[in-house]
């Protein structure tokens, strides 16, 4: 550690107690060495700033530094980077010598580094306003803006940054400094392009402009105030809504002016005691004033669809996107026209609107849409609408950052990363993998967060790019408890237990498994009497994936074995309705069908209602089938009858599935002798069979003979005697078939008997009796 570039890597490090213990070893032999003083009197600096002890200690180690800097300046007195240093620290914390900071401010103002150029003239402002000469303050602001407007005239998010906090400083100038009504007017219209987000600021430019008439610039104002007000409105704010609301009862009320009251109608009803009748009142008063303006009629249809009142609502949000209409009206629209019409409308032009409105439209989507009208047949429709709301934000957001386009709407590059989270997550529902991981992917470089690293690994996973993808979860399993809790941790490294176990790394698995398995219990053993009952059924459900893997990897095991683990994790925690499914599937496989059924019941008892379809048709199969070989054939019938209908959903075309459930329903009715149900369901096996041209084999025979019994049963003979033909003409040696047919013939035998006694029972009980 004896060169310069060791001591800068320490600095870099942020190792700067070293670093300066270095360096003035290094200066005993080279005192006068620039570089090492420079990096000197830089670490004392950011020992200063990053120092937590009390005000007068932070204020020494500032004198450290800025001393460092003289020495520095000492002996070279033209060294820009000392200079500098020395001038902010002088101006925003000692305040000593504020006319030697100008001093070396207006030298550097000089300088061929515009960066540094730039630096210097804000130190300026900054002394000069600290000096009150506001004048002179005023003139360096100016010069900034035109120094930044040249600078950045190619990267429009930073000249947007930069300028719009200029024209902040500018205006205050003005409205509390100068105290000059037209330059604060004059500044707001020349700022208005380069928008902040200082709602109390553009609250005071709009009450002022309302003393003194100037309704256009109060309009403006008031919409960039409400627009910018996230939480409860400032009490300026609400004044400055009241006013306009006394202007709106008189009648002079320009657009803008009631843009802005529809806006904080919207956003602050209780803060401002507004009653939502004069609400919608209000928006369908102005939309009988400008019908032209898609305005009032989309603020309507909003109020109107929040309140219920879905028909009203959709007559305003149709004629609002007719006229050109906002995101928000057309995320309402969406929801409206289904709930009234019973379908999705085909969107044709989609409206003008920021980036961050398409953003929070989509957001709606997610959280309030999704779930107020989300069904089988629509959900992926809903998905593709919800993904060209986000697909929208994101473009308008691409092209201002990356191409220097549209209009500047105080566009944080963290609202960008967030759409980017959202979009990318509704890409990878769509099965669009590539897309999904090079919007999580651009995402994470704008503004880093884990939930944009859990999206951008899913896509991976998805992609089958699984080394990647751990990689990725890895990164995200990383981040502080603090901003993670431990149910989304541990989806995290279920995940990457999945991949580990997929990429055939059983022993790796093993072990990660041991160390989820660990914290798992360790968790529970602390928090569990803290947590809530839908708490620990989430924290359940996201240990499945971990409970999934564990099953896998114990096929390899004796099954005694295994269920003894299984009852083990039991033991652990009672709740856990993973280890009641593996323990149903495992005790299925060893034929023990009463503890089965036992183990389905109780998984069904904890999970409840929240249940997957893939996981219902299991239960039911399993327990119904164990029902049938106990001879519990009601039980068991039950079972097939609600696995029928879930296997209907969750399939669809695919027919096998369901015409095996249908074959064993076929034997429980015929053993318990209802023959309707028997035939029924014998048909609709048969149906099947037909439909996907499938050739006869011994399960066909099987229901056929079934069907054949039930038919003779009910007195349908002709049926019961085609069904025993078409047995004879596939299979002509069935033994089965062919005593049927001898003893039909003869009207005699057990067939006989079983013939005469259930028709008569069925005669008296389905038909009725004739008198």
């Amino acid at each position: 550690m004896n060169t310069i570039d060791d001591f800068q890597a320490l600095h870099d490090q942020g190792n700067y107690e070293e670093c300066i213990e270095n360096v003035n070893i290094f200066l005993l032999f080279n005192p006068q060495n620039i570089e090492a003083l420079l990096l000197k009197a830089k670490c004392e600096y950011r020992q200063a700033d990053s120092c937590e002890d009390d005000q007068d200690a932070k204020l020494a180690l500032y004198g450290s530094a800025y001393h460092s800097f003289e020495v520095i300046l000492n002996i070279r007195p033209t060294e820009e980077e000392a200079m500098l240093f020395a001038a902010y620290i002088n101006i925003y914390f000692t305040k000593v010598n504020l006319p030697e900071a100008k001093v070396y401010c207006d030298i550097l103002a000089l300088s061929d580094d515009e960066n540094r150029k730039l630096a210097a003239i804000n130190y300026r402002q900054r002394v000069h306003f600290l000096m009150d000469n506001i004048e002179l303050s005023l003139e360096d602001i100016d010069t900034q803006i035109k120094l930044n407007q040249t600078l950045y005239q190619h990267n429009r998010s930073a000249l947007d940054r930069e300028v719009s906090f200029l024209y902040l400083e500018k205006v205050n100038l003005y409205l509390w400094n100068r105290i000059d009504p037209v330059k604060v007017f004059e500044t707001f219209n020349d700022g208005i392009v380069y928008p902040h987000n200082d709602a109390l600021t553009y609250g005071h430019i709009a009450n002022l402009a309302l003393d003194h008439e100037e309704l256009e610039v109060a309009g403006k104002a008031a919409l960039l105030a409400f627009l910018n007000c996230d939480n409860e409105p400032h009490y300026e704010l609400s004044d400055l809504y009241h006013r306009i609301s006394r202007l709106n009862r008189i009648g002079q009320l320009n657009k803008s002016l009631v843009h802005s009251m529809l806006l904080a109608l919207q956003k602050f009803p209780e803060s401002l005691g507004t009653d939502i009748t004069e609400t919608i009142s209000i928006a369908s008063h102005y939309s009988i004033v400008y019908p032209d303006w898609d305005v009032p009629l989309s603020f309507a249809g909003v109020f109107l669809f929040d309140e219920g009142s879905y028909e009203k609502a959709l007559v305003y949000l149709e004629k609002s996107l007719e006229l050109g209409g906002m995101a928000q009206g057309l995320q309402r629209y969406i929801e409206a026209s289904y709930r009234v019409n019973g379908k999705l409308p085909v969107i044709e032009k989609w409206p003008q609107d920021s980036a961050i409105a398409y953003y929070n439209a989509g957001c709606d989507i997610s959280n309030q849409t999704l779930v107020n009208i989300w069904n089988e047949s629509i959900g992926l429709d809903l998905a593709r609408i919800m993904a060209k709301f986000y697909e929208i934000s994101y473009q308008i957001f691409h092209d201002y950052f990356y191409n220097n386009l549209g209009e500047s709407m105080v566009n944080h590059v963290h609202t960008f990363a967030k759409c980017c989270n959202n979009y990318g997550i509704v890409l990878d529902e769509l099965r669009e993998h590539e897309k999904a991981v090079e919007v999580h992917q651009l995402g994470y470089s704008l503004s880093p967060f884990w939930e944009q690293l859990i999206g951008w690994g899913m896509a991976l996973k998805n992609m089958g790019r699984f080394e990647e993808s751990i990689e990725i979860f890895k990164v995200a399993d990383s981040y502080e408890i603090d901003y993670m809790s431990f149910p989304r941790a541990l989806r995290i490294r279920g995940g990457v237990l999945d991949m580990t176990c997929k990429l055939g790394l059983k022993d790796e698995a093993r072990v990660l498994l041991n160390k989820i398995t660990i914290d798992y219990d360790e968790f529970l053993e602390v928090n569990r009497a803290k947590l809530t009952k839908q708490e620990l059924f989430e924290l359940s459900e996201e240990y499945i994936v971990v409970q999934n893997i564990r099953y896998d990897l114990l096929r390899e095991e004796s099954s005694v074995d295994v269920v003894k683990i299984w009852h083990e994790e039991l033991v652990k925690n009672p709740d856990d309705n993973s280890a009641w499914f593996m323990l149903m599937q495992e005790y299925f496989q060893l034929k023990d069908y009463s503890q089965c059924i036992a183990c389905a019941d109780n998984y069904q008892a904890v999970k409840k209602d929240a249940i997957q379809i893939e996981s219902h048709c299991k239960i039911h199969f399993m327990r119904g089938m164990s029902h049938l070989t106990l001879g519990n054939y009601t039980n068991a019938i039950n079972n097939f009858e609600s696995l029928i209908e879930s296997l209907k959903k969750l399939y669809g075309g695919d027919d096998s599935e369901l015409c095996i459930v249908y074959r064993h329903s076929v034997h429980c009715c015929y053993m318990l002798k209802q023959w309707d149900k028997c035939i029924s369901y014998a048909l609709q096996h048969v149906a099947y069979y037909k439909k996907n041209k499938w050739m006869w084999d011994h399960e066909l025979v099987e229901v056929s003979l079934h069907y054949a019994d039930a038919c003779y049963a009910i007195g349908s003979e002709k049926e019961a005697r085609g069904a025993l033909r078409n047995i004879l003409k596939f299979f002509p040696d069935n033994e089965d078939a062919q005593r049927r047919k001898q003893e039909w013939r003869v009207k005699g035998g057990l067939f006989y008997f079983l013939h005469v006694i259930s028709s008569v029972y069925y005669s008296f009980f389905h038909k009725g009796s004739k008198r």
